[in-house]
């Protein structure tokens, strides 16, 4: 928790304390007023947080396309452990660049021979520097590594990572 919350929060719970001592009612009820409008604020300043920009973002792993995905594919489960939820620094072959209907692009890293890529789904803010890239060029992507989709069927799985920078 935020350490000048838990300061404020304990500043008031003082506050409140004395008050009781001292037997002000009037007192008590605007303490209460002002902990919710305080909690409110906390809450709403938290709401309204953007994530971190990637592209700011010490990287946990730096790893190479093919030895993510053959990592995934070997044991899912410990590279999930390994890997979800971590900033991952990934290079390898552009294989495919997509812009869905709402205009956001992903770029598909991984040999384009096989089934199995990377798609890293860029950031909005970084939308134009993801433009410039065109498959089969060599890029670096930093991105949030959020899971891996299981193929069951031969047509390739993708190790997804979201949030993704293209990193100069």
């Amino acid at each position: 928790m935020d350490p000048l919350l838990l300061l404020a929060i304990g500043g008031l719970i003082l506050f409140v304390a004395l008050l009781i001592i001292f037997r002000r009612r009037k007192m008590i009820v605007i303490a209460l007023l002002l902990a919710a409008g305080l909690a409110g604020w906390f809450g709403y300043s938290k709401f309204r947080e953007r994530p971190a920009d990637l592209s700011r973002v010490k990287p946990a792993f730096r790893i190479t396309a093919s030895d993510l995905i053959r990592e995934f594919e070997a044991n899912d489960s410990l590279a999930n452990n390994r890997y979800l939820g971590q900033v991952l620094e990934v290079t390898g072959p552009v294989k495919d660049v997509t812009k869905d209907e709402s205009g956001f692009l992903t770029i598909t890293l991984g040999d384009p021979s096989e089934l199995s890529g990377i798609r890293c789904a860029m950031d909005s803010s970084h939308q134009s520097d993801a433009a410039s890239v065109a498959a089969g060029a060599s890029a670096t992507i930093r991105g949030a590594c959020t899971g891996f989709l299981k193929d069951e069927m031969g047509l390739g799985s993708d190790v997804i990572l979201n949030r993704a920078v293209l990193v100069k």
